[in-house]
């Protein structure tokens, strides 16, 4: 009978809108969720009940919740004082290993080491990051992220940068004294250097104008620190020349190497490659280094690859998601690049749990890269995405869903005081 039909018919909405209630309901509770993704609740009529094969006569059997759908948009994205909290800022997921799941997925980067020196999850869930070799070289090797807390050994120097302007005004010089270098050099700045045990060595910086053009370099330590001297006296370790064009560019430059061999035990015969810049002979420009202009003489880059020994101090992730070590020494090494994964149909993931996804059959695989490229978004370090719920939405939704219910409701009572009058009429006949 069609008001047997009509109750079921309002059941199928009590039923519809309290699923819907609970989805809102979930959305609600997790508004403070880090990297919580909001739900919308997806309705369907029932296939309607053909009375007739006329369309016009059709009578519909209800509603059910079809599916529940995530809403992949961007959260809000909050500063913290963590140097293990991260966020991506556009599209994709940070990638996890679990040992006994297998790999799943999360927008929340609240991430932080283990006692052994892993990168986890507050779930123990390894984050997955392509790793770097000992120097520091990012490879394509995927794996587990583990910070070494070990020290970082001696490197010795082998280049020392230094490019300056010379200036163009200077008279030519012919009064340099090696016996007396800082009185009689017309221009002098000091840099440094490490040996293969990672002590650290002064050398100082003399040019002189010998021509139009034509400037000659030395570079000098003290000798009390080297085999051949004592201290006191200052000596050779290279020279050269650096002949400049008319129009101030670094045309060549040249140096004589000398053997430089320190009196505390380090390997011997230490050989310093001086870089002035780009030469013109060299294929270079000739003014992405130094110059000879009609200005003072100055020096704007000054640096060497060496270091001392250091030990792990702090980790700095980029928005890259480049992870990097910061040692005692001052020095910084990538230890890895954090892994971003994204899907061609992202909204079809299932949630799991613990904030984080699994890949499904409809959302297609894993497309795993690193950040800020092919459609990938950026990591921003010292900071969380925030859950994307939107409280007022909810509370309208929440409404909704109870007017929904009340009014299947009321269905059911209207047709229930119907049947008691059929009843009725059928006890009077």
């Amino acid at each position: 009978m069609s008001l047997y039909s009509s109750m079921a018919t309002s059941i199928s909405g009590l039923e519809a809108n309290g699923q819907k209630l609970s989805v809102v309901s979930d959305n609600i509770v997790n508004a403070n969720t880090h990297g919580y993704k909001a739900a919308r609740g997806e309705f369907q009529n029932f296939v309607a009940q053909n009375l007739l094969t006329d369309p016009g006569q059709q009578i519909g059997r209800g509603v059910t919740m079809a599916g529940v759908t995530t809403l992949f948009t961007q959260g809000a994205i909050s500063t913290t004082d963590r140097n293990t909290d991260v966020a991506v800022n556009g599209n994709g997921f940070f990638v996890l290993r679990d040992g006994n799941n297998g790999t799943t997925f999360t927008r929340d980067g609240s991430f932080r080491f283990d006692r052994h020196g892993w990168l986890t999850t507050l779930g123990g869930q390894r984050v997955q990051a392509y790793q770097a070799n000992s120097g520091g070289t990012i490879t394509g090797k995927l794996a587990d992220v583990r910070i070494p807390h070990d020290t970082m050994p001696a490197k010795q120097s082998h280049r020392i940068q230094i490019h300056a302007n010379l200036d163009a005004r200077a008279k030519v010089h012919d009064m340099f004294d090696l016996e007396r270098p800082q009185e009689t050099a017309q221009f002098s700045t000091a840099t440094q250097m490490y040996d293969s045990l990672g002590n650290q060595h002064g050398i100082s910086m003399f040019f002189n104008k010998t021509d139009d053009g034509t400037w000659e370099w030395t570079a000098m330590a003290d000798g009390g620190e080297l085999e051949s001297g004592k201290s006191g006296e200052m000596l050779t370790v290279a020279r050269g020349l650096l002949v400049f064009d008319s129009k101030g560019r670094l045309e060549y430059s040249d140096q004589q190497l000398v053997d430089t061999t320190f009196t505390n035990g380090a390997v011997p015969d230490q050989k310093l490659v001086f870089d002035f810049g780009d030469a013109v002979d060299d294929g270079g420009t000739g003014v992405k280094g130094s110059t000879q202009y009609g200005a003072k003489n100055a020096v704007f880059r000054n640096v060497q690859d060496g270091h001392a020994s250091g030990v792990l101090l702090d980790v700095n992730i980029d928005d890259e998601g480049v992870i990097s070590g910061v040692y005692s020494n001052g020095a910084s090494k990538a230890l890895g690049q954090m892994a971003i994964a994204r899907f061609e149909a992202t909204d079809r993931l299932r949630k799991i749990g613990k904030n984080q996804f699994r890949e499904t059959v409809e959302s297609g695989g894993p497309l795993v890269g690193r950040a800020n490229t092919n459609g990938r978004g950026t990591v921003v370090t010292r900071a969380l995405e925030r859950s994307n719920v939107d409280l007022a939405e909810e509370f309208v939704e929440m409404l909704r869903a109870q007017r929904g219910f009340q009014a299947s409701a009321k269905s059911i009572h209207t047709a229930n005081d119907m049947l008691d009058e059929v009843i009725a009429l059928g006890a009077r006949r």
